[in-house]
């Protein structure tokens, strides 16, 4: 769950840098997320702090947009300038989608039920997407609907892949972590020796904050080129797709790329989370 920051009656201003300064890490994190996503996610944070609406609010608007526009795009678009509409609305759904998590820590409403909530309908979004992309497809163009079916499928495959494989990849990191910090605390306790049981945390963590990973330049740098690989698979930029629905043989050409990308990342990942998992034992 969320991490929960001090519980005070703050400007828009105090809440937006208070969530800047608690911000996830940047490792590996593609661009449109960390430079786009975020930023206006952490802007309707801070805007809602001091109002009426809860997390789950936003989780759910949220929902309201993306599946709505999904719907409307699996029935009732057409190809013209209109449809690009679904593009707007999912890429609003993102921002909501960062929002919603970045507003429980401001307003100390973190919970297992909001967490559960954002993740089942993340999950959601994935299927229905590339199903209604399927039938927005094959309801607007002749192209051979055993051919959209076996691309659109492809890609739901591998995005679902990535993001349930990384989601609980990074659940299993945590357990993995609580566990060793625990372990440290005991061990110090027993000992007496408070001053070595936080250093033994610096080093799980990563070390002191001179030492921290993501304060090397060169860790930055690579970073960066994280950021930059990993962009197609950002599900923002497939919601960028969505506005070239109006011209639906660009908007294919972008869909087949991005599918490409998500694919080829996933063969990537499949190895590399082996490997972490096999040594986290």
């Amino acid at each position: 769950m969320s991490q929960t920051l001090p519980q005070t009656r703050a400007t828009f201003r105090e809440s937006f840098n208070q969530l800047k300064q608690a911000q996830k890490t940047r490792k590996g994190v593609p661009l449109y997320l960390l430079y786009v996503n975020r930023p206006a996610g952490r802007t309707v944070a801070a805007a809602l702090r001091n109002t009426a609406l809860t997390p789950n609010h936003v989780t759910l608007a949220g929902a309201v947009l993306t599946y709505g526009s999904l719907a409307w795009l699996a029935f009732g678009a057409s190809a013209n300038l209109s449809s690009a509409l679904v593009g707007v609305l999912l890429a609003v759904g993102y921002i909501l989608d960062s929002a919603d998590g970045q507003l429980a820590r401001l307003q100390g409403a973190s919970s297992a039920f909001g967490e559960w909530l954002d993740h089942a309908l993340d999950n959601g979004r994935i299927t229905v997407m590339h199903i209604a992309t399927f039938c927005f497809l094959a309801r607007t163009t002749d192209y051979d609907h055993i051919a959209l079916a076996a691309a659109c499928g492809l890609f739901l495959l591998s995005s679902s892949c990535i993001f349930f494989g990384g989601a609980l990849l990074d659940q299993l990191r945590r357990n993995v972590r609580a566990a060793a910090m625990s372990g440290a605390a005991g061990v110090s306790g027993a000992a007496g020796t408070a001053g070595r049981g936080d250093r033994n945390r610096q080093n799980i963590q990563g070390g002191t904050p001179e030492n921290n990973p993501q304060n090397n330049p060169q860790n930055n740098r690579r970073m960066l080129v994280r950021s930059v690989v990993t962009l197609p698979v950002d599900y923002g930029m497939t919601c960028l797709a969505f506005l070239l629905l109006p011209w639906p043989g660009l908007f294919l050409a972008a869909y087949l790329v991005l599918a490409a990308a998500h694919v080829l990342m996933l063969a990537a990942f499949l190895p590399k989370w082996r490997a972490e998992l096999l040594a986290l034992g």
